[in-house]
């Protein structure tokens, strides 16, 4: 049956986002599998798809040792070693723009098992390889560091590269860092990883108990920091007290840049239906990770349990506050019908079954949401620009028996004498 009957077009572009494709303006639930994925790459050409999480720059390290001369981004990876062997990797340049995604988030992450040791060294060598990856592929990625940046490669046709940083151990507990991480064009930091900071607790190994510590006063005090700076605050991984404590506190929206929701999936690492109320008021926003035992604590999801994850965010939160962070390149097991990043349109194909689902609604997921987030955070960094920077420094007893090679400053005469 013609797609005529079931997909309306408009030849004009009259969306702020439209890029001169014909602009869909409604679809049809009973519509066709094939007539449903036009409409979704209609879609996703008129309105930028933005994924929070890409672990690929850690997969550089541990399969290149951050040695680019071999690696060619713009090559299917899946027919070149050592990619096609691993089931860690799912993204190259043609699968992510056969996949429509018109920016992403590429994850600096640094292992717990540094904490302590050479985190800062090992972080900024993860920015390196990201910077450097770009640059050798400018005619198909492009670093932004904001949502003028990403609409503007949006309408070049060409992926937007941005930043967030996964871990907050690997900061060294410093304010410097993080205004540093700022100026390198960092724009996300996911405040723990598997392991608890000096300042903050992880969801990975607490009880998630009432007494549970969450954030240090140090460890508000670099919050409130980001929010200066226009950094956003991501609670991936994070202990519910130490999301509590940061939504208290904070003056800007946060993010859950790969996240799952407990109610389906009850483990630590997803999002309580209590922190979703919470949404509205903050203004964040939960992008959903596509990790099977995210989404349904096993090695084995599809689409549908995606699906019902994001449907979940949008009952209990509202749809301005879901979006996707998939973690491709650091999860070895994918839905089926999402094997990597080329799928993303079966995703909003599937979704253009659910009438509930308006093609507004749809732009919001895909990326409208995330850039909402992103712009108020900026708004606020405006707002906060006669603040002082913060120049306070960790107690020495919350770290000094776990960091005991710390350098630790004397007085100005014993330094010089």
């Amino acid at each position: 049956m013609s797609a005529l009957r079931f997909l309306l077009l408009v030849l004009w572009p009259s969306s702020s986002f439209c890029n001169g494709s014909p602009v869909l303006t409604r679809v049809s639930p009973a519509a066709s599998h094939s007539e449903r994925m036009a409409a979704a790459r209609i879609l996703l050409d008129n309105s930028p798809l933005i994924d929070g999480h890409n672990d690929l720059p850690w997969n550089l390290r541990m399969f290149l040792h951050n040695k680019l001369h071999s690696f060619n981004f713009s090559a299917d990876l899946q027919k070149e070693k050592p990619w096609r062997a691993q089931s860690f990797s799912q993204t190259d340049l043609p699968r992510l723009k056969k996949g429509k995604v018109a920016a992403q988030f590429w994850s600096i992450y640094v292992p717990c098992e540094a904490q302590y040791l050479n985190t800062v060294q090992l972080l900024l060598e993860q920015v390196d390889v990201i910077k450097r990856m770009i640059a050798a592929h400018q005619k198909e990625t492009i670093m932004v560091t904001d949502t003028s940046g990403i609409l503007r490669e949006f309408h070049r046709g060409r992926l937007a590269s941005l930043m967030g940083m996964e871990g907050g151990h690997a900061l060294g507990s410093s304010m410097g860092v993080v205004r540093s991480l700022y100026d390198l064009g960092v724009r996300y930091i996911t405040l723990t990883h598997k392991c608890h900071t000096p300042w903050a607790e992880c969801a990975d190994k607490t009880k998630d108990q009432p007494n549970s510590p969450g954030l240090t006063p140090y460890g508000k005090k670099l919050v409130l920091e980001m929010n200066r700076l226009g950094m956003m605050v991501d609670l991936s991984h994070s202990s519910s007290q130490t999301v509590l404590d940061v939504l208290s506190i904070t003056r800007a929206p946060v993010i859950f840049s790969h996240s799952g929701v407990r109610k389906i999936c009850p483990i630590n690492r997803n999002v309580e239906d209590s922190i979703l109320k919470q949404m509205p008021e903050n203004g964040g926003v939960v992008l959903i990770s596509f990790y099977n035992e995210f989404l349904t604590c096993s090695k084995y999801a599809n689409i549908t349990n995606v699906i019902e994850h994001i449907n979940h965010v949008r009952n209990i939160a509202g749809v301005d506050h879901v979006g996707i962070g998939a973690g491709y390149d650091g999860i070895n097991r994918t839905p089926i019908g999402l094997d990597d990043v080329s799928y993303y349109p079966e995703l909003f194909t599937e979704l253009l079954k659910d009438p509930s689902w308006s093609l507004q609604d749809l732009k919001k997921l895909a990326g409208v949401n995330l850039m909402r987030v992103m712009d108020k955070v900026q708004e606020i960094r405006e707002d906060l620009m006669s603040e002082s920077p913060g120049e306070d420094i960790i107690p020495i007893h919350d770290i000094d028996s776990r960091w005991p090679c710390r350098y630790k400053f004397a007085s100005l005469e014993e330094d010089i004498a």
